[in-house]
C-alpha cells in the first residue's frame, strides 16, 4: 500500500499550513506580535523565517532536474510515509540543536509590517506550488535533494518537510501565547 502523498495531497498541506500559521498571525495584536518571551523569535519574526525558507526551497525547486541529479544523485530507496518522515522531524527538532543559519535569521518585525509579510508568505507558497507542478508523481520519488536536518531526501519529502517546518513554527507560536492546538 502507498502510504505517500499524492502530489494533489501535498498541495493541500501546504496550503492549509500556510492558511492556518497566517490567519494565527493576522489575528495578533501588536504585543502578541512583536513580544519574543525568553528571548525567542516573535510572530513577526517567525513569518519572516518561513518566508526566507520557502523562498530558498522554491530556488532550490528552480533548479533544472539535470543539475539536482548532477548534485544529489537519484534516490536509492522509496519516499518514506508522512508519519515515518513526522516521527523522524519531530526527534531531530527537538533534539538536533540545530539552529536556523545566518541567511534565514529574522530581524526586528514590526507590527506594521504584518500584512506585507503576511503575502509574501502566501506568495512564497504559491511559488513553491508552481515548482510542485513541475514534477511527475514518478518523479517526486526518483529525484534527491539535501535537507538540513534530514540529508537527502526525495523531493516528495522534501514538500512534506516544508509543510512540517510551518506547521512546527505554529505550534511553537501557539505555545509562545499559552493557547493550545
Amino acid at each position: 500500500m502507498n502510504e505517500n502523498l499524492t502530489k494533489a495531497e501535498l498541495k493541500v498541506y501546504l496550503l492549509k499550513s500556510i492558511t492556518d500559521f497566517n490567519s494565527l498571525v493576522e489575528s495578533l495584536d501588536k504585543q502578541e506580535f512583536e513580544s519574543q518571551p525568553g528571548g525567542k523569535w516573535s510572530a513577526g519574526q517567525d513569518l519572516n523565517h518561513l518566508v526566507k525558507s520557502n523562498r530558498t526551497f522554491g530556488l532550490v525547486f528552480s533548479l533544472p532536474l539535470f543539475l539536482l541529479n548532477f548534485m544529489y544523485g537519484k534516490a536509492n530507496r522509496t519516499s518514506r510515509s508522512l508519519l515515518a518522515l513526522k516521527m523522524k522531524y519531530a526527534e531531530k527538532a527537538n533534539n538536533s540543536g540545530l539552529q536556523a543559519p545566518g541567511y534565514l535569521k529574522p530581524g526586528k518585525i514590526y507590527v506594521e509590517e504584518k500584512e506585507v509579510w503576511i503575502r509574501k508568505h502566501i506568495a512564497s507558497g504559491e511559488y513553491l506550488l508552481k515548482c510542485l507542478d513541475r514534477f511527475s508523481e514518478s518523479a517526486l520519488d526518483k529525484n534527491i535533494m539535501g535537507h538540513p536536518l534530514f540529508g537527502k531526501v526525495t523531493v516528495r519529502e522534501m514538500f512534506m518537510s516544508i509543510f512540517m517546518h510551518i506547521d512546527h513554527h505554529h505550534e511553537i507560536l501557539l505555545k509562545k501565547l499559552g493557547r493550545s492546538a
